[in-house]
């Protein structure tokens, strides 16, 4: 029985390893929880925005991209500090094969969404930028987590539900929004973290 074990012990010592090599693995809980409350900070700001009737329609959408942009700068920032404090916790590098396959396949579906977004904005359609924000975000997540932790394929199923309720909703689309990446966000930071870093109360047991 306790060779059994030991052999048990052994693969699964194994599986880690290999899955250490090919996949990143510093993708830090507190970023998401980060991310999750810029976001919901963010969505408050320009639903005041948006409330407001002393601001003309350009100026309301200028206010809109400046508030976005700061909150993807922020982010960025936030979800780079915390992955470079997780990868020297771990000891795996920050910019290695793995990284860069997470990162190379984040980057397709996020600038094709973002340039949509874009676009939808120029022609008008305005209750169509959330949904779309939304499905390219989750579809990112989801084709990145072949390269991280597996909980990230969820989160990114999360995200294209909310935004196909969105497009269903539009009248909802500011709320399903934050619920995407404010919400989402801040649950998957707080799995990740009791779940792959919080260290044991008893280590010793």
């Amino acid at each position: 029985m306790d060779n059994n074990n030991d052999y048990l012990d052994q693969l699964a010592e194994i599986r880690r390893l290999m899955e250490k090599s090919s996949k990143f693995m510093s993708l830090s809980g507190f970023s998401g929880i980060f991310l999750g409350l810029y976001a919901l900070v963010g969505g408050y700001l320009v639903w005041d925005f948006l409330g407001n009737l002393s601001l003309t329609e350009p100026r309301k959408i200028m206010m809109i991209f400046l508030v976005a942009a700061i909150v993807l700068v922020a982010s960025l920032a936030t979800a780079l500090w915390f992955s470079i404090r997780q990868a020297k916790k771990t000891n795996q590098q920050i910019w290695g094969p793995s990284s860069r396959q997470l990162l190379f396949n984040l980057i397709l579906p996020l600038t094709t969404g973002g340039a949509f977004a874009i676009l939808l904005t120029a022609g008008g359609h305005y209750t169509l930028v959330a949904p779309a924000l939304l499905v390219f975000y989750g579809l990112a997540l989801a084709i990145a987590a072949r390269y991280t932790h597996r909980e990230l394929y969820f989160a990114g199923l999360a995200q294209i539900l909310l935004g196909l309720v969105a497009l269903a909703l539009p009248q909802y689309g500011l709320l399903l929004w934050a619920a995407g990446f404010g919400v989402v966000h801040i649950l998957y930071g707080l799995y990740m973290y009791f779940v792959h870093e919080r260290e044991p109360l008893n280590p010793g047991k």
